[in-house]
């Protein structure tokens, strides 16, 4: 493979990388603002300029492809003096707000000034101001922030294929702004905060909520769709206060859409069932009555078993192994979207990353053999639902109904008995997304109320039909 050497260590790289990817490996960080892999290369913030030797003049390196030979200083003393004047120039007009910013501590300007900037300002001139600009449901605009990167713009132009980001008027008085004003209508919004390296472009969900050092991130997968995107959970104090994209070139790229961005929002509903519930328990139910409610109920002559397919492959196996041995007359079938019963009919709602099928595990359930629900509306004399929370319910027909998993108040009318278990951001497991990539849940945060895990579940079920056979 060709080599290039940078600050005197020689780094191997593929053809047509740039100077800042190749940099990159070799543990070397040249700064950047309108840089992003993800995007097209405008190289418009210089802010990475570097010395390249048998070259006259400083070149941006991300624009640069690296070639066989070239010897690479970012340290040189004409690099460093250039970065402190692009430095300089970029806060000439920037707010001193950091306090209250929702960027700070992981804001590229912090960064990049504290690294490469000078420690005191030689200007004395009123710093331009706007109004803040309500973009929509998701973003809020700070123009004050803005470097003029024109991430956002090349965002919505060759990736969320929308034309709605603009830059209007020139030099001083320039503005990012959407066409005439409009609030932005694409479901990839949350994004333009993602890639936005300054406080400019904010989440509404987020705005004012935590300092972004105080949270705690846990790598782990949407539940959103069968795309099965990589994503951060960020939570403090058992809570979750955003969720953001994380690199997987294979399955979402650098990106995630609006809805499996908030869609942890119901694990959290006010409304969210997490305690046990029913006609078949005590006043003050407990735990201990379960294995006997849930035998009373489920010992119908016919008895159907609905798995959703928001559920995780050890889940689905749990009760594919309790259902055997506990229930061995009950038919069992998978359930999740309206209209995608197999992955045959799942396929791609947009370009961009949605999925018709909204549950992540639907590859799954038909892996571990399970068929899918066929009928419109289901007919037995008990009906036991497992679900994961984002399955949509069937119509049930039945005079027995147990609901195992995650209920809101008003999906469970006309359920016997509801037992809370584990959302999403509170387990670990295994889903198949629809490429037949495996890939990992992981717990977030804990179990809240009376949640429990539904393999904890069933053994509560299965040793309270033990102790009654040894007459206990």
């Amino acid at each position: 493979m060709p080599k290039c050497t940078i600050d005197g260590k020689e780094i191997e790289f593929s053809a047509g990388e740039n100077l800042v990817k190749v940099a990159k490996k070799g543990g070397i960080e040249i700064p950047v603002f309108c840089y992003h892999p993800g995007l097209s290369v405008v190289a418009q913030c210089r802010m990475c300029l570097v010395e390249i030797e048998k070259m006259p003049k400083l070149q941006t390196a991300c624009s640069t492809p690296a070639a066989d030979g070239m010897i690479v200083r970012t340290q040189a003393d004409s690099a460093v003096k250039a970065r402190a004047a692009t430095m300089e120039f970029l806060l000439l007009n920037h707010p001193l707000d950091c306090p209250i910013c929702d960027k700070a501590g992981e804001c590229d300007l912090q960064d990049n000034s504290f690294g490469h900037g000078s420690p005191s300002m030689r200007s004395t001139e009123e710093r331009r101001t706007y109004v803040d600009v309500d973009m929509g449901p998701v973003i809020q605009k700070n123009m004050n922030r803005c470097i003029h990167c024109t991430r956002c713009i090349r965002f919505g132009e060759e990736v969320a294929g929308i034309h709605e980001m603009v830059a209007v008027k020139r030099g001083n008085n320039l503005d990012i702004t959407t066409i005439d004003g409009k609030q932005l209508k694409t479901e990839y919004a949350g994004n333009y905060s993602d890639i936005c390296p300054t406080g400019s472009l904010t989440l509404k969900d987020f705005r004012f909520q935590k300092r972004a050092w105080m949270l705690k991130k846990t790598d782990t997968v949407c539940e959103g769709c069968s795309k099965g995107c990589n994503m951060e959970i960020q939570q403090e104090g058992n809570k979750v206060y955003r969720c953001v994209p994380r690199e997987n070139l294979e399955i979402n790229r650098y990106w995630m859409c609006d809805e499996g961005r908030f869609n942890y929002h119901y694990t959290q509903d006010p409304l969210r069932i997490t305690r046990l519930k029913g006609s078949a328990f005590s006043p003050t139910p407990h735990w201990d009555e379960v294995g006997m409610a849930f035998k009373k109920l489920a010992n119908g002559a016919t008895v159907q078993i609905l798995i959703g397919t928001d559920l995780t492959l050890e889940e689905m196996q749990a009760i594919i192994d309790f259902a055997k041995t506990q229930l061995p007359e009950a038919k069992l079938f998978h359930f999740g979207t309206p209209g995608v019963r197999r992955t045959t009919e799942d396929g791609p709602l947009d370009q961009i990353l949605k999925m018709k099928s909204k549950t992540a595990n639907l590859n799954g359930a038909e892996l571990l053999g399970l068929s899918p629900l066929e009928t419109e509306i289901v007919k037995a004399e008990s009906v036991v639902v497992f679900r994961g929370g984002r399955a949509a319910l069937p119509k049930i027909d039945s005079k027995n109904i147990i609901g195992v998993g995650v209920f809101k108040e008003s999906e469970a009318s006309g359920f016997n008995m509801i037992l809370p278990s584990l959302a999403f951001t509170e387990k670990n497991g295994t889903i198949v997304n629809h490429q037949g990539k495996s890939q990992l849940l992981k717990r977030a945060v804990l179990p809240v109320g009376q949640c429990k895990p539904l393999p904890e579940i069933l053994m509560l079920v299965l040793n309270a039909k033990k102790r009654e056979g040894a007459g206990t």
